[in-house]
Formats: C-alpha cells, sequence, structure tokens
C-alpha cells in the first residue's frame, strides 16, 4: 500500500512505514488505540514544498500545536501544490458516532484577527478502511465559507502552551469531519490532498479522532 498516495508530481513520493496497518485485514482492539496519527503510509510531495520533509511521520505525529486565531503553527508538513498524504492510527480506526467523528488541523489564521478573513490553505479529504476504496468528502468552494474542506478553520489546542482538548470539536479548533456525511460506518486511514487550482499549500498539523473503533 505504501506510495499509493496520488497526488502532485513535484518532488515524488515518499513511503512511509504503515507498521503492518494496512497488512492484517479487518482490526481487532486489544485495548485503547492511538487517537493521533502515528503512521504516514503515503506521502506525495506537491511542486514547490516550502521546506524539506523530516523523517516520516515526522510534524504530522501527535496532537496539534495551534496558534489560535492569529497565527499559524509551524508544526507542519507542506504538502505543496496538488500534493496528498495518507494517515494511520496504530491499533485505531474511526467510527461514525455522534457528531464529528475526526478532525483536520492545518495551520490557518484569520487575517487582522478577522474570522471572516481566514488565510485558507485549502485539501480535500477523503476516508477508507482498506487502503483501496476511498470516498471524497466534498470541496469545491472557491471563497469563505469553505465548507468540507480542510485548512480553513484556526487551531486553538496546543499541547505545549494550553489545556484545550484537542479531542473536543467544540473548543479544539480544527476542521471537523462527520462520516454520516458520506454514509461511511468505519475507517482506518485519511488521505489529504491539497487543491491545486488554490495559490497556497495545505501543512498538515495534526489529524485527532473523536469517535474511536478502540477508546
Amino acid at each position: 500500500m505504501s506510495g499509493s498516495g496520488g497526488g502532485g508530481g513535484g518532488a515524488g513520493c515518499l513511503d512511509g512505514s504503515d507498521g503492518g496497518i494496512s497488512d492484517g485485514g479487518p482490526l481487532v482492539c486489544s485495548g485503547p488505540g492511538a487517537r493521533f496519527v502515528t503512521d504516514v503510509v503515503s506521502l506525495c510531495l506537491g511542486d514547490n514544498p516550502t521546506f524539506p520533509t523530516s523523517a516520516l511521520p515526522g510534524l504530522a505525529a501527535g496532537p496539534p500545536k495551534g496558534g489560535g486565531c492569529c497565527s499559524g503553527s509551524t508544526d507542519v508538513i507542506p504538502l505543496g501544490n496538488g500534493g496528498s498524504i495518507i494517515v494511520a492510527f496504530e491499533g485505531n480506526g474511526i467510527v461514525d458516532g455522534p457528531g464529528p467523528d475526526f478532525i483536520v488541523f492545518e495551520n490557518a489564521f484569520e487575517i487582522g484577527g478577522d474570522p471572516q478573513k481566514p488565510f485558507a490553505e485549502l485539501a480535500t479529504v477523503a476516508v477508507s478502511d482498506d487502503g483501496a476504496t476511498w470516498v471524497s468528502f466534498p470541496c469545491a468552494a472557491t471563497m469563505s465559507p469553505y465548507g468540507s474542506c480542510a485548512g480553513w478553520r484556526t487551531v486553538n489546542a496546543n499541547v505545549d502552551t494550553n489545556q484545550i482538548d484537542p479531542l473536543d470539536p467544540q473548543v479544539a479548533g480544527g476542521d471537523p469531519f462527520d462520516l454520516a456525511d458520506l454514509g461511511v460506518k468505519q475507517a482506518r486511514f485519511v488521505r489529504i490532498t491539497d487543491r491545486p487550482d488554490m495559490p497556497s499549500d495545505f501543512d498538515l498539523d495534526a489529524v485527532g479522532i473523536v469517535n474511536a473503533l478502540c477508546p
């Protein structure tokens, strides 16, 4: 499964370590699983990534390090124009439960502190339970509000600087997604693809599971 990320051709694709996540068939819970990214299955950098990527999963792992309303995070993996990344969670998956089921954290901020003017770097989010069949949330808006795109809501939670719960969609910030919107019951992989038609490139801070298969 490694290397199957799609996306732009700027810097080519890097194979991550999926830790056998895609090889063992249906997940059987053996205790609480990871709630944040542990594995980058593949990363296909698009054109003009802003700086080199560290060893995977690198800056995509763990909880978000948001900058609040007026400052973007630097704890990110930049995808470059049209790039994509597939992430997974060791020993865990996302299930459809009450409200949003997972959150994607980028480093958007509000221009001049105005919530009506987000500095957005948009991406399309897709989910899969087997790593082969994908279903995408619609992301077609070209002006705010950007609906089911990732990369336009500011991130409040920061594990280093505050006590905001990064898995509470009411306070964490980031872009929440509900599997029910796609008619999907469960997913083990999340794919994020930068929108090549937009001028800014998506930078991934974190992905967190709100409704977990193995809580």
